[in-house]
């Protein structure tokens, strides 16, 4: 059985693992070059330095990829929660030091419609750990790396629910979210994704503890702040309310105290109504949000288009950096994803023989209805607009990971019993990954 050294919990490992990588990344991309990363930055200096909530002022010119649109603050529709969390760092760390709270990006780059990686054109750093931006920026992209921790961290519960008699389990999930390279290379970025994302597992967390009623208000708020991030966590809601009605007809004999937790979930979730019909902005952007989204693509009734969808997703969800125009060579994508693939069948077996109580049953119920929820946005998403991006779906990781490291575990098991192998050789793979994606790749695109 793995063992951590004598003092220290198992989950520095991946955590330790995590926050290593993603300073790398956070080092080697450029100011700017991630997905909307400019836009959502214009967002949060509405916040830290105009004192109001973000509005899409002034209303971007121009094609998207022209500078008067993509430094401008056209995605300010989005709820804005992630804004004024943001917005209030930035506020902070001028505080103290009396750093600039603007940050001007470089010139858009001419050549970027041609197939050249950069956005902006970077001045050359005269070294690699050399970060050409205030600290208020600075800041921001700190946070958005220890929000990532609370994803990790709900890969590793969800694997201690699943086989709660397996110590090594855990960590191997976690060690797996931990060293997944888009994971890793959005959460350095400037992007609302993440605190939706972190949200949404803090949400997931929670409902790991089956049959305990009162912990449903802890849910539904952490999902209604979900929402406030962004609209799209609203399958958040949803699945908290099937997993409570599975709980009703389940633990009749607590029922009493599950009516007392639904009554104050419909509490805050009329709180959460209220502020998103009368608070005149918050309103506004959630009517332009569902307007946005209301419509599908002509293309979307067509097997081809979904072909598309399914390989850049496949793409992106191992390694597609920059504004996803930057992908890793396509047959590592593929060895990935078949690996992820082939282990988390053969894990989702192995727990399915293991859920013999109807809590883990349950459990098991509350993942699946998680993972349909998930899809379910994705491809809404897709169907109204070209976007296979991975990181819209990055509230699966905890599952997915989960299964692969089951499956793993069984693979690993008949070859050795030493954790140190079992363990050890993933998070080898992963470290190597990384830096290959991070010295041939990404390194040399922005040059």
């Amino acid at each position: 059985m793995f063992k951590a050294a004598r003092g220290s919990p198992r989950i520095l490992i991946p955590l330790g693992l995590y926050l290593c990588l993603s300073l790398l990344y956070l080092f080697a991309v450029p100011s700017g070059e991630s997905p909307d990363e400019p836009s959502h930055l214009r967002c949060i200096e509405q916040v830290s330095i105009e004192n109001r909530l973000p509005e899409v002022d002034p209303k971007p010119s121009g094609l998207w990829w022209e500078r008067t649109a993509t430094v401008s603050g056209y995605l300010c529709h989005h709820l804005p929660l992630y804004y004024l969390a943001a917005g209030a760092m930035q506020k902070i760390v001028q505080g103290i030091g009396d750093a600039p709270q603007h940050f001007e990006l470089p010139p858009n780059n001419p050549g970027w419609t041609s197939g050249v990686p950069a956005m902006f054109l970077h001045t050359d750093k005269t070294s690699f750990f050399m970060i050409p931006e205030p600290r208020t920026v600075v800041a921001v992209r700190i946070l958005s790396i220890l929000l990532g921790l609370i994803t990790v961290w709900a890969c590793y519960q969800t694997a201690r629910a699943v086989l709660s008699d397996d110590a090594t389990l855990p960590i191997i999930a976690a060690v797996l979210c931990a060293g997944w390279p888009q994971f890793l290379y959005m959460q350095r970025a400037i992007n609302n994704d993440i605190l939706a994302t972190a949200l949404a597992s803090g949400v997931l967390i929670v409902l790991l503890k089956v049959g305990r009623p009162y912990r449903f208000i802890w849910a539904t708020g952490l999902a209604c702040l979900a929402v406030l991030a962004k609209l799209t966590m609203s399958f958040t809601l949803v699945v908290v309310a099937l997993a409570f009605g599975l709980e009703w007809f389940t633990f009749r004999t607590q029922r009493k105290n599950y009516l007392t937790a639904a009554l104050v979930c419909l509490g805050i979730t009329g709180l959460l109504a209220m502020l998103l019909i009368f608070q005149p902005t918050i309103n506004h952007h959630l009517v332009a949000d569902q307007r946005g989204f209301g419509s599908t693509l002509p293309q979307a009734a067509t097997v081809a288009y979904w072909l598309d969808v399914l390989k850049l997703s496949i793409s992106s969800g191992f390694a597609r950096f920059g504004w996803m125009n930057l992908p890793a060579p396509e047959w590592q994508a593929y060895a990935w994803w078949g690996g992820i693939v082939v282990t988390a069948l053969l894990g989702l077996q192995i727990i399915l023989k293991g859920a013999r109580d109807h809590r883990q049953k349950l459990l098991l119920i509350t993942l699946f209805i998680w993972t349909a929820g998930v899809l379910a946005i994705y491809l809404r998403l897709n169907s109204n607009r070209f976007q296979p991006q991975f990181r819209f779906a990055f509230p699966l990781l905890p599952i997915v990971c989960t299964f692969a490291a089951a499956g793993w575990l069984r693979v690993a098991r008949r070859f050795t019993r030493k954790g140190v192998f079992v363990v050890g050789l993933p998070l080898a793979l992963l470290v190597i990954v990384n830096l290959y994606l991070i010295i041939a790749v990404i390194v040399p695109a922005y040059r």
